[in-house]
């Protein structure tokens, strides 16, 4: 499988984020996505099984939808810091991709 192209821009708006790639491509993603997918080693064992992943899908949806500060890591991932709820994950470039694009899954990075 290809790698994905690095992320050339990321814009944070009020719901979601924009992530502009290097190959000119571009995709929205909400930050209640964004937050199901954390790959935190809290949250990600919670999407292996469809009775947990499903109520940790209704616990993200009760949150409040806001804007995260965001900072980067190593160069390699960005970590997203929230009010509300988890705030131990960071995202590599290449995860935020695949949840973008659903493609590979996320959890398989």
């Amino acid at each position: 499988m290809p790698s994905p192209p690095k992320l050339r821009q990321l814009e944070r708006r009020e719901t979601d984020m924009v992530l502009r790639w290097k190959d000119d491509s571009e995709h929205t993603l909400t930050y209640v996505e964004m937050r199901y997918w954390c790959p935190c080693a809290n949250c990600k064992p919670r999407r292996e099984v469809a009775s947990r992943a499903k109520a940790l899908r209704d616990e993200i949806d009760r949150l409040r939808n806001e804007k995260p500060k965001a900072e980067n890591v190593g160069g390699y991932g960005i970590r997203f810091t929230f009010n509300s709820g988890c705030n131990s994950g960071i995202w590599s470039t290449d995860r935020l991709h695949a949840i973008a694009t659903g493609s590979p899954e996320p959890d398989s990075l």
